[in-house]
Parts: structure tokens; C-alpha cells; sequence
């Protein structure tokens, strides 16, 4: 009987110790979705994970490949951040979902391009597709007029199951999922792609030479890292953003990504 009693005694410890250690291995563990390029790697680049692990924390980079599952999951708790989008994006989904989510900060800019295998000086009788959500369609028409090929647009009759248009120089725009975009020009066409998008389908070095044309570089829409708003000030999210802040972290952008992911670091925590 004492016997039977000790080995249940071990096996109550030995399983209060397992609960506890697994307890405190989420506690210090930040979790963070991203999409694969360059967000994910900028996360998994040494600079980021040896500052996270110095304040005595490890890293899980979750990747997502698409734009509507990294916000749920961050708001139903699944993740503590993510890292995939821009300010008017996160912006259409709390209004059209009810997210509870708020900025943490500003990490970088991905110019959004034209992409094609050449450039053209005569646009008419061209098709040119772009991205199936408000946020960017808005953004791709403005960079569609500054090049020329619109002359003014509208988004307030956009709707993505009827996305097809044409423009006042004969151009058709048509908007479809994101990730079929560098398939289309892959197959000879046009394409204006985020630049997450465009890096994880060619690399770096070939989506510099399929790009026809670009925003300016004074045209912003920095990347965020976006928390639950009760996290906001929590110590994961501090040592999180402490570390995609540091200069080395900066000087990875540039060696890695070129003139194609622009570092601009701005933190909203207190």
C-alpha cells in the first residue's frame, strides 16, 4: 500500500512539475504571426532573436499566408502580435469585425510596385491587376494615376465579387486575390503587388528587375506590429518591440532587401 501511495505521490509531482514548466514556457514565450517575407524573417533574423532571448524570452514566429486569419487569431488569442500589415488594413478590420487591436509601432515600408517582365510607354488595351481589398485597391488607383494609366478613380462602389474596370485610356483593372498576382506576371502581364508578396514569390533580386514602376518614397505605409489593446503595455510586447528597434536591426533591412523594405522604426508604447 505505501508502495502504491509513494508511486502516486511521484506521479502527482512529476506531473505538477510538467504543468508548471509548460506554465512558464508560455509565459516567456512571445508568439507572433507574420507572413513569410520579409516580416518572418526579419523576426527570425539573429539580431531580433538574440535581444528577445537576452531579456530572457524566446521567439515563435507563426507564419500566415494570407491576410484575414493573423488578425483573428490575434484577437481571439492565439497569438500575442502580428506582423503582416499596414495601419489602413488593420483600421478595415476593427471597423468591419470589431478587433480589439491597437499599434504597437511602425517597423517598415514596402514601396507598393507595378510589377511586369517590360516596361511599356503605350498603356491602352492593357490589363492591370491588383490586390481584392479596399485598403490597397485604394492605394494601387493612386499609383495608377500618378503614372498615368487612370486618370481619377472612385472606391465607394468597390465591390471585390465584381472587380473588373476599365479606365478612361482603355486600361482594364481587375482586382484578384493577392496571392495570384505574381502568377499573373509570370505569365507576361501586370501586376501591382504589396511587396510581402512580391518578395515571397521571386526574392528580393528578381522582384527589383520585374518592377516597371513605384510610389515615391515619401508615400508611407509603414508595417506595424499589431497587440491586443489590453497589451499594449505588457513586457512581451515592450521586449518585442524593443528588439525590431534596435540599429542593427535596421542595418539588416538594407543588406538583406534593398530599396525594396525601407526601415521606419516608431514605437507607440509608453
Amino acid at each position: 500500500m505505501r508502495r502504491i501511495q509513494k508511486l502516486l505521490l511521484c506521479l502527482f509531482v512529476l506531473v505538477l512539475v510538467c504543468f508548471v514548466t509548460a506554465c512558464g514556457n508560455d509565459e516567456k514565450t512571445i508568439v507572433v504571426g507574420a507572413s513569410p517575407s520579409p516580416h518572418a524573417e526579419i523576426l527570425n533574423s539573429d539580431v531580433v532573436k538574440k535581444y528577445i532571448e537576452s531579456q530572457g524570452y524566446k521567439l515563435k514566429v507563426k507564419v500566415y499566408q494570407d491576410y484575414v486569419t493573423p488578425n483573428k487569431a490575434l484577437n481571439d488569442g492565439g497569438i500575442d502580435a502580428n506582423y503582416f500589415q499596414h495601419i489602413p488594413y488593420l483600421e478595415e478590420e476593427i471597423a468591419t469585425k470589431g478587433y480589439d487591436l491597437a499599434v504597437a509601432a511602425k517597423i517598415h515600408n514596402e514601396p507598393l510596385n507595378l510589377y511586369g517582365k517590360e516596361a511599356k510607354e503605350d498603356w491602352s488595351n492593357t490589363k492591370v491587376y491588383i490586390i481584392n481589398d479596399a485598403s490597397n485597391v485604394e492605394r494601387a488607383y493612386k499609383l495608377l494615376v500618378a503614372n498615368g494609366l487612370l486618370k481619377s478613380y472612385s472606391v465607394e462602389d468597390f465591390n471585390a465579387q465584381h472587380p473588373v474596370y476599365e479606365s478612361e485610356i482603355g486600361v482594364t483593372i481587375e482586382c484578384i486575390d493577392a496571392g495570384l498576382l505574381n502568377k499573373k506576371v509570370d505569365e507576361g502581364e501586370y501586376a501591382v503587388i504589396p511587396g510581402n508578396y512580391a518578395l515571397t514569390a521571386w526574392g528580393a533580386e528578381k522582384a527589383a528587375s520585374y518592377k516597371v514602376f513605384g510610389e515615391s518614397t515619401d508615400v508611407a505605409y509603414p508595417n506595424i506590429i499589431a497587440v491586443r489593446t489590453e497589451d499594449l503595455d505588457s513586457e512581451k510586447i515592450r521586449v518585442l518591440v524593443e528588439a525590431l528597434g534596435q540599429k542593427e536591426v535596421q542595418e539588416f533591412i538594407e543588406n538583406t532587401y534593398g530599396p525594396t523594405v525601407n526601415y521606419v522604426f516608431e514605437s507607440f508604447l509608453k
